[in-house]
């Protein structure tokens, strides 16, 4: 609405409540609370906000949608260039554990399926 001039619609106001519900109910037990964890996913629902309104106003560019092919193929490359631009600051901030993951996903089975079908579940969703 702030950004991109457009009116919210009422459906969407009306599923906030819910949501903010959802998320009060599920931390009412949290004893240990991580803030940092709620700022982080704050912005990561920002950006993917940013990028689903991105996305809509790039397909409707004249003679786009023929050249990509389709709207699967516009996700494809939305979230390969997400990751490769993410992965210079994954390295900053975590680059130092980056042999520990490596011997954990090689060693466990758990760690490296369950890596594995969260990428691909995200990118089918």
């Amino acid at each position: 609405q702030f950004v991109y001039n457009k009116p919210v619609s009422k459906a969407k106001w009306a599923c906030l409540p819910i949501i903010i519900g959802g998320v009060i109910l599920a931390s009412v037990k949290e004893l240990d609370f991580a803030v940092s964890a709620l700022v982080a996913a704050c912005i990561a629902n920002l950006f993917a906000a940013f990028k689903g309104n991105e996305n809509k106003k790039l397909m409707e560019t004249e003679g786009l949608k023929d050249r990509m092919g389709s709207v699967g193929n516009q996700f494809a490359i939305t979230t390969i260039l997400g990751f490769l631009i993410s992965v210079p600051f994954v390295l900053l901030r975590e680059g130092n554990k980056l042999g520990e993951f490596v011997t954990l996903f090689k060693t466990n089975p758990l760690i490296s399926s369950n890596l594995i079908a969260s990428g691909l579940l995200f990118y089918g969703y």
